[in-house]
């Protein structure tokens, strides 16, 4: 080996060792922690990359005086233990063990697990911390039953594993598994946690600089993490329009009787924690055709479809071709599970939605094998399958169609199912046709048939929108990324994604001097 050989290997080995990667990634909740979760993954194997990570996250401020009795008992034990509500990662707010017990998973299918240390993501990961820490959330969620008060449900006992668990208890194995990731860090990678959010980027070249309120950071890559937010409320609304989460920005400040628009998930959840938390009379939930979601149920026996697949729409790759494959497939599966098939007609156009529900719920006890259970992952998933197939207007008219369908596919959790129905029963809880008009100075729901109307107390639970700017398109040369994602699946698939394209990059970057031509070549 010749003299030059070995300055340059000397020279090279140098280099490595004091390449120095800077990742921030802003915000902590699920989708920041899965990214630092395989950020870490993948830069396990390169020991000679020193890489320091900053967490941007600011603290959780909980407004106490808005929350029920035993989401304060729960409060006080936390912290009795050693646990700071503001200080949690992994979780967000959509996790928060703070938020009431009947904000649940849809089904225990929902969970997924996020065990970095033992490299764990199934979802019976999720189930076994639950049973080894039964006895803490017995104390914290008495029987996972809702709030105090309510009917318990079968689906809340803690000797169900597979039984709907509150998000709240999710949040707590987030946080643990957080808590061990940064614990088995390896020694090459370094964690600092900023508390404070982003506020503001800008990429010149191959660096990035962010800012948050004190302080500014040069990185070399960036990960926006922060999820979804609800639109800005207007200054004119305060007190009177609130958005749903958190759900401690509002209490028993409420009046007798609230509007809640959106019928989903979130406007359900908070609908019926108005009802029997906050002493809340009457609750209309608005949505554009006066329905909800139906509970998720999981099917004892498969089926395949036959008709509405990604096959049969290459032969005819148009929205009207996608309608008559679903109502095909609608008519095989009703077969298949031996029960009348009503009419496409009769599907879209509910009449009476509180008995809709009421035989939904009948006849899923009788046999979970319903044809809305076994079609609502192809449904709801069909416009990612095939949309590569279609030209731009028939992308419009495919959403269109899962629009027109998603009442009968979008889920809930069985629980607030139920609570839902004898709130509709009971005339607490009523379900209109409108829409909220946010460019009204004074708040403002706009009926069908063409009425205003000025509810005094409403609850925004729609209207996402991206937490900051679009990022920078996505191209070779770009150091900004987004994870965020609709399920714990697509979150976990992008924040594998982005792990992935950064250290592929950093990789490229410490092998990038051995392409370059070697000193006995030049000499």
């Amino acid at each position: 080996m010749s003299i030059y050989s070995f300055l340059w290997g000397f020279m090279l080995t140098r280099w490595r060792c004091n390449l120095r990667v800077r990742i921030a990634i802003a915000g902590a909740g699920v989708s920041g922690f899965a990214t630092l979760g395989y950020l870490v993954e993948a830069f396990k194997a390169m020991p000679s990359a020193g890489v320091l990570i900053y967490l941007l996250q600011p603290p959780r401020e909980i407004h106490t005086e808005n929350l029920s009795a035993p989401q304060r008992d729960r409060l006080i034990h936390l912290k009795n233990i050693g646990i700071n509500l503001s200080q949690l990662f992994g979780g967000g707010h959509v996790y928060h063990p703070v938020q009431p017990s009947l904000f649940t998973f849809n089904g225990n299918s929902a969970a997924r697990g996020f065990n970095f240390v033992a490299q764990r993501y199934d979802t019976s990961d999720y189930f076994e911390w639950v049973q080894a820490n039964r006895r803490l959330l017995a104390t914290l969620y008495p029987d996972f039953a809702p709030e105090k008060g309510q009917q318990r449900h079968r689906d809340h006992t803690l000797n169900d594993i597979q039984g709907t668990t509150p998000r709240g208890v999710y949040g707590l194995y987030l946080h643990a598994q957080f808590l061990a990731l940064k614990a088995h860090l390896p020694e090459h990678i370094a964690l600092q946690i900023i508390p404070e959010a982003l506020q503001t980027f800008t990429q010149i070249e191959q660096k990035v600089t962010v800012k948050t309120n004190t302080q500014k950071l040069s990185v070399d890559y960036l990960v926006q993490a922060t999820g979804h937010r609800f639109a800005a409320l207007r200054s004119e609304w305060v007190g009177h329009v609130f958005n749903a989460y958190p759900c401690d920005r509002y209490g028993y400040n409420l009046p007798p009787q609230v509007t809640v628009v959106g019928a989903g998930p979130a406007g359900i959840e908070v609908a019926l924690h108005a009802l029997h938390n906050l002493n809340v009379a009457q609750v209309t939930l608005l949505s554009r055709r006066a329905q909800s979601r139906l509970p998720q149920v999981e099917p004892t026996e498969s089926y395949e479809c036959q008709w509405f697949t990604r096959e049969k729409m290459r032969l005819q790759p148009t929205a009207k071709n996608a309608k008559a494959l679903l109502q095909q497939e609608l008519k095989v599966c009703y077969q298949a599970c031996n029960l009348p098939y009503p009419g496409w007609d009769a599907l879209l156009k509910i009449e009476d939605y509180s008995t809709f529900l009421e035989n939904y719920l009948q006849t899923t006890n009788q046999s979970p094998n319903h044809p809305f259970a076994h079609l609502v992952r192809p449904v709801m998933s069909f416009y990612d399958q095939v949309k590569d197939l279609l030209p731009a207007v028939e992308q419009i008219g495919v959403l269109q169609l899962i629009n027109q369908v998603k009442p009968l596919f979008a889920t809930q959790s069985r629980p607030c199912a139920e609570l839902m129905l004898a709130a509709l029963q009971a005339k607490r809880l009523r379900l209109m046709a409108g829409e909220f008009l946010p460019e009204q100075v004074t708040p403002t729901i706009l009926h069908l048939d063409g009425t205003q109307a000025h509810p005094d107390g409403i609850i925004l639970a729609t209207g996402f929108v991206p937490s900051i700017p679009p990022f920078y398109p996505q191209s070779s040369d770009t150091r900004c990324y987004s994870v965020m994602g609709t399920s714990l699946s697509s979150v976990h698939s992008r924040a594998a994604n982005v792990a992935s394209v950064i250290t592929r990059l950093v990789r490229r970057q410490t092998l990038h001097v051995s392409f370059v031509i070697s000193p006995d070549l030049q000499m």
